[in-house]
């Protein structure tokens, strides 16, 4: 009797073992399949996302560019048919069938729906021609299946994309002194000028000192009043490159009125911050924390003309140029030879290394300052609203004075337009301003993946 219930509870002991090992086999098959099918739909998802991303934008710049609706559907059609012909898209071109495409409709196909509105959000569907904003989307695609099968699963990918102009780009900078050179419009394009009059390698009078006629306004000497920075101590620490005092943006366009002027000559703070970059410091200014350039080197020292108004007709000659700057760094480094090898008379100065005994002593290119160009016609007296042209990229010359007439600023224009200042920064907010602008990618409203 007791050998036959140990027996009949080993037989029942082994069934339970079969059906538990059974539920498990089906459960690692089923978390097997989630994770397989799982990534694979994942992975087609995100390449999908990719394409209509990409047939967005590129409907937009067509629309941008004068395109018709019809002809921005067009370029949807042939962007994405030449993307999915890559090796790896292999799954998705088998999945999406354009042999009936029908530009002139939104529903271009059963699985392409392209549309436009005004304005991204909200995103009303409007066939106006002067909507320039597009929505690209693709749907219901079917995927191959590895083991979804078991469960009945199908697999389906959809992705959809909005594109369209941005806001004006805000131009917004961390490092800029706090002055401004006035446009030359008049001379635009004349003997190698760029847009603003300005030419490369030119000498320009930066800064005014006080017995010299304001190109902006009674009481303006080319100073800036940066974002909410006032007063001398704000002058100074700007002009030192202190970045601490914040990022400051402007509009390009017409009539913006984005640069306000700083009333007054702010003798001693300009010079005091301006001349770190020389290898000066008096007032609150010191060498740790307003570091020297690596080459200080400059030529004997440029006048004003006798009017106060314009450098002197031999300025160029006695200029330390920025391409002496940069051949004689180069010296530097390939010998370590610290004087100024310039051809033109050299009155005083000489190079060294950024780091000496493990702490940073200089910097290069500190001489390198960055200055707004800006409109300053029609301005009145004391503080003005200019219109923002450009930031220009500007060579320090030679040490500011620090008394009234000597207060003046020179410095060789190198270049604008961006190089070797940031290109600004579009708002993903639409508005409808004049200026520069930039073909973006918007949410979707309603989407939660787009």
């Amino acid at each position: 009797m007791g050998l036959n219930s140990n027996s009949t509870l080993r037989s029942k002991q082994n069934g339970n073992i079969l059906i538990v090992f059974t539920i498990a086999l089906f459960a690692l098959i089923g978390m097997a399949s989630l994770a397989l099918d799982g990534g694979h739909l994942l992975l087609n998802k995100g390449k999908l996302q990719n394409l209509v991303d990409a047939a967005a934008l590129h409907a937009a710049t067509e629309l941008d560019e004068g395109a018709t609706h019809e002809q921005a559907r067009a370029a949807v059609v042939t962007l994405i048919e030449l993307n999915i012909t890559h090796n790896d898209h292999h799954e998705l071109a088998s999945a999406i069938d354009f042999s009936s495409v029908n530009n002139g409709l939104d529903q271009m196909t059963a699985q392409l729906n392209v549309e436009f509105s005004q304005l991204p959000d909200p995103f009303i569907q409007d066939n106006n021609e002067s909507a320039k904003y597009v929505k690209v989307s693709l749907y219901q695609l079917e995927l191959n299946n590895f083991l979804a099968d078991v469960f009945s699963f199908n697999k389906q990918v959809s992705a959809t994309a909005l594109s369209g102009p941005s806001s004006d780009i805000s131009n917004c900078y961390q490092d800029l002194v706090p002055m401004v050179v006035c446009a030359d419009t008049a001379n635009a394009g004349i003997d190698g000028a760029n847009e603003y009059g300005l030419k490369e390698y030119s000498l320009n009078l930066m800064k005014i000192g006080s017995n010299s006629n304001a190109p902006i306004g009674p009481g303006n000497f080319q100073l800036l009043r940066l974002g909410s920075n006032t007063g001398a101590a704000d002058i100074r620490a700007a002009m030192a490159g202190d970045t601490d005092l914040g990022t400051v943006c402007f509009t390009s366009g017409i009539s913006n009125q984005s640069v306000p002027t700083e009333p007054g000559n702010t003798v001693g703070p300009v010079a005091q911050g301006l001349n770190t970059r020389m290898g000066e410091w008096h007032g609150p200014v010191n060498s740790t924390d307003h570091l020297r350039d690596t080459n200080i080197c400059e030529g004997a020292t440029i006048e004003l003309d006798e009017n106060g108004n314009a450098l002197e007709a031999g300025a160029a000659a006695k200029s330390y140029t920025f391409n002496d700057y940069d051949s004689d760094v180069a010296q530097y480094l390939s010998d370590a030879n610290t004087s100024c090898d310039a051809t033109n008379p050299i009155s005083g100065g000489n190079i060294i290394a950024e780091m000496s005994d493990g702490s940073q002593v200089a910097s290069s290119d500190r001489r390198i300052l960055q200055v707004v160009i800006a409109d300053c016609s029609g301005t009145t007296n004391g503080a003005n609203d200019l219109d923002f042209l450009d930031v220009g990229c500007f060579f320090m010359t030679q040490k500011v004075g620090s008394s009234g007439p000597t207060s003046y600023v020179v410095g060789e224009f190198i270049n604008s337009g961006g190089n070797c200042t940031d290109s600004g920064t579009p708002s993903i907010t639409p508005v409808d301003n004049d200026g520069p602008y930039k073909i973006v990618l918007f949410h979707v409203p309603g989407s939660s993946d787009s």
